[in-house]
């Protein structure tokens, strides 16, 4: 389906063969279409979205950032609260120290999901855990609401941030932990995630289920060749920054100069800084500072690209390299293993339910330089290890992770999530 037409499918093949009904989805994402940033969750919504309209589903997208704008995306700038509303939220900024402008965004949303459930017949509305945001409409009981958990605060937001203890930072935590309490049904990519979101809070999540992350196939004439390929480039996509593992990524870098003196490191992302007490420490002073200028020399540094220019230089490295302290969304990973590139990783988060270490690609504990840097020198001196690793990676990418699979598993925990939302309100 097109997003400025809407065309769809008439009628749906359920798994007994028997028709239904498309379903009138909505999903709030922080910015669209995908390559508007860098961003795992914007990746993930692209996915799920184009495999849903595909399969003849109505989707609308709600977000703050619409570089493109369709008949099917509401730009929630546009959406303005009421006098009372606006009177309301800042009653609240002022007793309960929850920012006004997360307050207005909360509404902004709930008031977009109304309107399209009035207007266009919204059966089931998904977001992110962030902030809260959701808490508001799931108390309204306007639509059945799903939590989608693609990175709660208090597991990713204690890497790399200085100020962590800070109380509006513990605040958010709480704000997300409410939400994902108050939802009538919560997803994850990660049964770990899954596990610690609820110990964490300590809440028992009854309507929840586990939905791998989507990704589509690669045509066979993209994938990762050893013989195509430059063996003497390795590959980093992530922010620079301590948590996504930046600054060490360099570090391996610069170990692995001294025995490869052909080998080069390309850096993919966006500048984010190294968080000192001085202040955020930036790439080109991080390396000035802390290597010889001839390293810098072997680094290219492009910045953010758009994914399109990303993944067509995937294929151009040996292998891909990954340094997260902690990992709740994996595209980073499956984006190079739908590619059958090979990767060396730390094996944080979810990422060992993904890549299984010496099958489909090498682990390493989190922060340990050493065995980061060994991990990386077995695949350059091993061709047949890293080809052999790659090929393996793409067939389970290919196996767990196809958008047409994940879509029916989501379209099912939405069916579930409308059962729960019409028990609780006939109760």
């Amino acid at each position: 389906m097109s997003e400025t037409t809407g065309v769809l499918q008439p009628r749906l093949l359920d798994m007994s063969g028997e028709f239904k009904k498309p379903m009138k989805i909505a999903i709030y994402v922080s910015s669209w279409p995908l390559g508007s940033e860098a961003s795992g969750v914007v990746t993930y919504a692209h996915e799920i979205v184009s495999s849903l309209r595909e399969i003849g589903h109505e989707v609308y997208i709600l977000t703050p950032n619409a570089t493109e704008k369709h008949n099917h995306t509401i730009d929630l700038n546009d959406v303005r609260s009421s006098r009372f509303g606006r009177l309301r939220n800042l009653f609240l900024a002022k007793f309960t120290s929850v920012p006004l402008a997360s307050l207005e965004h909360a509404s902004r949303i709930a008031l977009a999901v109304r309107q399209l459930v009035r207007t266009k017949g919204v059966e089931v509305f998904e977001i992110e855990e962030s902030f809260g945001w959701a808490y508001q409409l799931c108390r309204m009981g306007i639509v059945p609401t799903i939590i989608r958990l693609h990175g709660p605060y208090f597991l990713t937001g204690q890497f790399g941030d200085a100020q962590i203890q800070s109380p509006i930072n513990n605040q958010r935590a709480q704000l997300e932990g409410r939400a994902i309490a108050a939802a009538h049904y919560v997803t994850s990519s990660s049964p770990s995630v899954l596990a610690d979101v609820e110990q964490y809070y300590k809440i028992n999540l009854t309507n929840r289920a586990i939905i791998p992350l989507p990704i589509g196939a690669s045509n066979a004439s993209d994938l990762w060749n050893v013989d195509k390929c430059d063996r003497n480039k390795m590959l980093y996509v992530g922010r620079f920054d301590s948590s996504k593992g930046g600054d060490l990524i360099v570090k391996v870098f610069a170990e692995l100069a001294d025995n490869n003196p052909d080998l080069t490191l390309t850096f993919v992302g966006p500048d984010s800084g190294i968080q000192t007490d001085e202040g955020p420490l930036y790439f080109e002073e991080f390396v000035s500072r802390n290597f010889d200028a001839s390293l810098r020399q072997r680094i290219d540094y492009r910045g953010q690209m758009k994914h399109a220019e990303l993944m067509a230089l995937r294929t151009q490295h040996y292998f891909t390299v990954i340094a997260t302290q902690y990992e709740t969304m994996g595209y980073m990973l499956l984006e190079a293993m739908s590619l059958g590139c090979p990767i060396v990783s730390t094996a944080v988060g979810p990422i060992p339910e993904i890549i299984e270490n010496g099958r489909s690609g090498l682990l390493a504990p989190s922060q340990d330089l050493p065995a980061l840097v060994d991990a990386c020198q077995r695949l350059l001196s091993d061709s047949d290890l890293a080809a052999h690793l790659g090929n393996q990676a793409r067939l389970d990418c290919r196996e767990r992770y196809s958008s047409a699979a994940v879509a029916r598993q989501t379209v099912a925990a939405y069916q579930d999530a409308m059962s729960a939302f019409r028990k609780e309100n006939t109760r």
